[in-house]
């Protein structure tokens, strides 16, 4: 009798390793094999003008990569996109979170409203920043003229002093509602007991979120910023459909850097080196900050014995 349970068991697991096979090769075929295959062309010199005399050149396009001026100005612009990008709009999340999560009227209609950016699709809201920010017609500049707060228009796409700053805030704009909804979440599940207590003992507004609000949320922080600074890193659109990197390369991040020199400049194999140096970036980046979060879980541990 326990042979046939066991076998009976087995022929289960086995059936359900078939049904798991369809969807492991399409995952494989989709994701893996296209990023084995970047890695691959990354150590060659494939392009699209000379296809057919692809030749192994080694760490050539890694050597070429780092004297190139034009990719070390868009990795240091990756860098600084992504962290203001990533910490303001946890900082204006966080603010709208706890002022959220108080008891007011309208609140739901104040969610919602705040939300609206994040579900709103990238397409539609980079098009409508691009016309509200047009120096012709756009509504912003018109806006300050009559107000006499500027006698000319401002090219805040295409002026070198204002443009990197321009697609720094439109991102946190976009991004910040996800970091307010997560941070409501974490706040709603601290006991208002501990708020109650810390108030009898004359704590302050700060004393409060120092020593109970950001430690209790630090879980859902961690989890918030850690997607933001993937989503981030790897965005596209955004950038490219306010500016398309310009003028003249000066809003380039490394994805967009790819994207443009592999189809504008028709050179797969550099391109195939930018974005895998995006990754490797990426996973140093991780490295580092799972260090850090395990030497101050550490910490409190050796502090709490």
């Amino acid at each position: 009798m326990s042979n046939r349970v066991k076998t009976s068991r087995k022929n289960k697991d086995y059936f359900g390793y078939k049904l798991l096979l369809p969807s492991t090769v399409l995952f494989l075929l989709i994701s893996v094999y296209p990023l084995i295959s970047g890695i691959w062309m990354s150590f060659t010199n494939k392009s699209l003008m000379r296809s057919n005399q692809t030749k192994f050149i080694f760490l050539e396009n890694y050597i070429k990569l780092f004297q190139d001026k034009e990719f070390l100005g868009s990795l240091a612009f990756t860098f600084l996109y992504t962290i203001l990008v990533v910490f303001i709009s946890y900082a204006a999340g966080l603010i709208l979170a706890l002022a959220l999560n108080r008891d007011m009227k309208g609140r739901a209609v104040f969610r919602t409203i705040f939300l609206l950016p994040w579900v709103i699709p990238s397409v539609v809201a980079m098009t409508n920043w691009s016309w509200l920010l047009n120096d012709q017609f756009g509504f912003i500049n018109s806006f300050l003229e009559k107000l006499h707060i500027i006698d000319s228009p401002i090219l805040f796409l295409a002026d070198y002093k204002y443009i990197r700053i321009t697609v720094i805030l439109i991102s946190v704009w976009k991004t910040m509602p996800f970091m307010m909804i997560s941070l409501l979440a974490g706040l709603q599940s601290v006991p208002k007991e501990l708020y109650e207590a810390a108030s009898m003992d004359g704590a302050g507004f700060l004393a409060k979120l120092k020593l109970i609000t950001l430690p209790l949320i630090w879980p859902v922080s961690f989890i918030s910023v850690t997607l933001n600074f993937i989503w981030t890193i790897n965005n596209f659109e955004n950038i490219w459909l306010l500016t398309g990197g310009g003028p003249n390369g000066h809003t380039f991040t490394l994805p967009i850097y790819s994207y443009y020199t592999a189809f504008y400049r028709q050179n797969l194999s550099y391109a195939a080196t930018i974005a895998t140096t995006l990754i490797i970036c990426m996973l140093l980046v991780g490295g580092v900050y799972l260090m850090i979060k395990r030497k101050g879980m550490a910490g409190e541990g050796g502090k709490g014995s």
